[in-house]
């Protein structure tokens, strides 16, 4: 369900974005947990497993149940972290091996 790379700045400095937080009364980490239990809760209603980005875990303060999956992709290290907080882990580093065709 995403997670990677979120443009944290890009959000603040957005006035449609801050009107409509403002709005609804979250905060921007509020925000993005209230999307990913939404969307993790009708991945879950259709027999589906959530599947996030390690940045989800480590970088944004939002409460991931324990049958999310993350993909370890920015560096090894980030394995046992994640781990930690007791959500499983696809690790698959960058680190490592990273085709960058673009």
């Amino acid at each position: 369900t995403g997670g990677d790379e979120i443009n944290v700045p890009c959000y603040d400095q957005d006035q449609q974005t801050q009107q409509d937080l403002r709005k609804a009364g979250r905060t921007l980490e509020q925000a993005i947990g209230h999307w990913v239990d939404a969307t993790h809760d009708r991945l879950r209603s259709i027999g589906k497993t959530p599947v996030v980005w390690e940045e989800m875990v480590l970088e944004h303060n939002i409460t991931l149940k324990n049958d999310t999956v993350a993909l370890v992709w920015i560096s090894s290290q980030h394995a046992a972290s994640i781990a930690a907080k007791n959500v499983r882990i696809v690790h698959a580093p960058a680190d490592y091996f990273y085709l960058d065709c673009g």
